[in-house]
């Protein structure tokens, strides 16, 4: 039960965030003029100042970082369909028995595979660096790797910290997922 009422928060947490980068973010402040805003460095960027990767080193990891991206892209659609599924049993009181075990098991099951997508790419990466640059991975890892293949873009410079759940679930993800809504998306 303890469980459950834990996945069920990290869901809630998710959506709620995921609702919150929709919003657009307007001129505002002095008198209504648009202040230019600064560009952010990309994501892959970030990691080979962060690796001082040289700049084959960057290209590899972009080419790495590209083929997970379309590994992960079927489980982005899996996972914000599950997400759909779960929030509508949690509304209807149907957290439990059978059919909400089988929904968390594939959910779990889909967010295990995408896992899998990271950690390979992040093999690949780390099995390029020197030593000095090995002992600077972790971290940059838990900050910039983790989640990056969760979004349709990995490009991107992340929002905020680390990730928590995944962002986006399908159709595909067996029995007792249902065809979900297509909610929770970016």
């Amino acid at each position: 039960m303890l469980i459950r009422l834990l996945l069920a928060a990290l869901l809630a947490a998710g959506l709620v965030s995921a609702q919150g980068r929709k919003g657009g973010g307007g001129g505002g402040g002095m008198g209504g003029m648009d202040m230019p805003r600064m560009a952010r460095q990309s994501r892959l960027d970030m990691i080979a100042d962060k690796l001082k990767l040289s700049k084959e080193q960057k290209e590899e990891a972009g080419k790495i970082f590209d083929n997970a991206q379309e590994k992960a892209t079927p489980l982005n659609e899996q996972i914000r369909n599950g997400r759909g599924r779960v929030t509508e049993m949690l509304l209807s009181g149907k957290n439990s028995g059978p059919d909400w075990d089988n929904l968390m098991k594939a959910f779990t099951a889909v967010l295990a595979q995408e896992e899998a997508i990271e950690t390979e790419a992040y093999q690949k990466v780390y099995a390029s660096l020197d030593e000095k640059q090995k002992a600077k991975a972790a971290p940059v890892f838990e900050d910039l790797i983790v989640g990056m293949f969760a979004g349709r873009d990995w490009k991107r410079a992340p929002v905020g910290g680390s990730r928590g759940m995944g962002e986006g679930m399908s159709s595909g993800m067996g029995e007792g997922m249902g065809e979900g809504t297509g909610r929770g998306g970016r």
